[in-house]
């Protein structure tokens, strides 16, 4: 008669060192001691639970071709099959004669003449693995809502993370030195508002930003599920819910918060041709009704392209004039940045006011450092307190109440967390700040004009704010410091002051005193 061999293990079996080879082996012997002629071997590592076993079926399909009847020999029940599904398929195979089973373990073997106590004992032992997934499958669930009770993550993790083994043999997660820092500039890039996720693309393309999977440069899809995902900021997602997670934390939730309005924004309303390069895409808003402002080429007769700013019309129909876009960036060139000078002798001073400045910000921030981990402290102290009441015996502390004030206090120690972490990065940006300002100050108007699009972009958005489109013209705000560096070229002294609330007519300084 011929045979066909099926050896199959778990892949968790397979992990644990339980060989498929010394299936085949006995499997072989029992075939020889039978006289089968072996037409065919499956050697199956996967799940005989799981979706609908590929293999499995692929050695039904093969059997179903031959008109005599194929032995299909097993080393016990569970190897095959774990539900009475499968026995519906089988048990219709054997009824019309295509095949018979040998379960070795079992000294079991069934054909379309097996006797109804032969049967029952199959059905015995299908029953029996049966109740031992649902067993197992209990046990795991127990297990997962243990861990996720407890803040642990139980599968792969993101990018940016590792799942690594303990000493002791613990799954954990690390923050991945290699990837950590590229993600989290990613999120602080975003942040401002001036990039789009394509844009995204090609940063973390020049950071050298992979994938853990097969280490290729991360795609749009993958940055959007970065910047969608709470992990990063201390919290996960297990079937729908939210529950904060014991793993290093890598932003804060103000940061994922502000990306999270921004990537909502360009949903709805932001950026409507993306995909282009446009300089003002995303930055200005309606006067008239507080819709932004999107960025539309035309292409004339002739086969020149205008490019023009106009409402999005989110709101419903806006009646405010649309300008063209050149005619935009020349007002901002001729308004602004021509006019942001600093004179060389005024330019040492300002930089002698600005380290007088970095001092006095340094001492600041050094004590809000020592009073925010006092804080922290204090709440893991609080934690550690009441974790020891609610586990005495003789506790009355109810596990509602215990869930309900451990959440609070994890609540108000992300709260800590997010400002620890802010202020170390306001010192970081602080010290930026005040490099870029010096350095643009002394050239703003050769910059503006010579940049690229994403250079604009960032000048407008770091010199600006406020941007309106109203009439047909653009109205906006000077930052400070920067309102007070206006004009003074026209003034070898500091005595001009430029208010900060600019409207499109262009700057008028009022006199302060010497």
């Amino acid at each position: 008669m011929k045979a066909i061999i099926l050896a199959r293990v778990s892949s968790r079996e397979q992990e644990e060192g339980k060989s498929i080879d010394a299936q085949l082996d006995n499997l072989k012997q029992y075939c020889d001691r039978r006289g089968f002629q072996v037409i065919n071997t499956y050697k199956i590592t996967e799940s005989s639970t799981r979706g609908e076993r590929r293999r499995f079926l692929e050695m039904i399909t093969y059997v179903k071709q031959f008109s005599e009847k194929v032995a299909v020999v097993v080393d016990c029940v569970d190897r095959i099959q774990r539900s009475f599904k499968e026995s519906v398929l089988l048990d219709e195979l054997m009824q019309t004669e295509k095949i018979e089973l040998h379960f070795i373990r079992e000294g079991l073997a069934l054909d379309s003449n097996s006797s109804g106590s032969e049967i029952m004992r199959w059905d015995v032992s299908v029953f029996s693995a049966k109740a031992y997934i649902l067993q197992m499958k209990d046990n795991i669930r127990r297990s997962i809502n243990f861990k996720t009770k407890n803040g642990q993550w139980n599968s792969a993790a993101p990018v940016g993370y590792q799942n690594i083994r303990t000493e002791n043999n613990k799954a954990d997660i690390i923050l991945d030195t290699e990837r950590a820092f590229l993600v989290k500039r990613l999120f602080e890039k975003y942040s401002k508002g001036i990039y789009t996720l394509g844009n995204l693309v090609n940063i973390a393309k020049d950071m050298g930003l992979t994938s853990k999977r097969n280490n290729k440069p991360v795609q749009k899809s993958q940055i959007h599920n970065i910047i969608n995902n709470p992990f990063y900021y201390g919290v996960m997602i297990v079937k729908g819910q939210k529950y904060p997670h014991i793993h290093p934390t890598l932003i804060t939730r103000e940061l994922f918060d502000k990306c999270q309005d921004i990537l909502n924004g360009n949903a709805k309303k932001h950026f409507k041709y993306a995909k282009k390069p446009y300089v003002f895409r995303g930055l200005i808003k309606c006067g008239v009704c507080g819709c932004m402002i999107s960025s539309d080429t035309k292409t004339k007769a002739s086969g020149k392209s205008y490019t023009y700013l106009t409402c999005s019309h989110y709101k419903g129909n806006c009646n405010n004039k649309s300008i063209n876009e050149e005619i935009a960036f020349s007002q901002l060139a001729d308004e602004v940045f021509a006019k942001l000078y600093i004179p060389d002798e005024l330019l040492r001073n300002i930089k002698q006011h600005l380290r007088t400045t970095l001092d006095t910000e340094t001492e600041f921030h050094n004590r809000q450092i020592v009073l925010l981990r006092k804080q922290y402290d204090d709440v893991k102290r609080r934690q550690t307190s009441l974790l020891e009441k609610y586990i005495e015996p003789e506790t009355s502390i109810t596990k509602d109440q215990y869930d309900n004030l451990v959440s609070q206090l994890k609540e108000k120690q992300y709260q800590i967390e997010s400002k620890l972490k802010a202020h170390t990065d306001a010192d970081e940006t602080f010290i930026t700040t005040l490099e870029t300002l010096i350095n643009l100050a002394s050239r703003a108007h050769e910059l503006f004009l010579s940049s690229k699009v994403d250079q604009k972009r960032q000048l407008i958005n770091l010199v600006l704010s406020n941007l309106t489109l109203k009439d047909g013209s653009l109205c906006y705000s000077i930052r400070k410091p920067f309102d007070m560096m206006m004009n003074l070229s026209e003034n070898e002294k500091w005595s001009g002051r430029q208010d900060s609330n600019l409207r499109h007519l262009g700057p008028k300084p009022s006199t302060l005193p010497d």
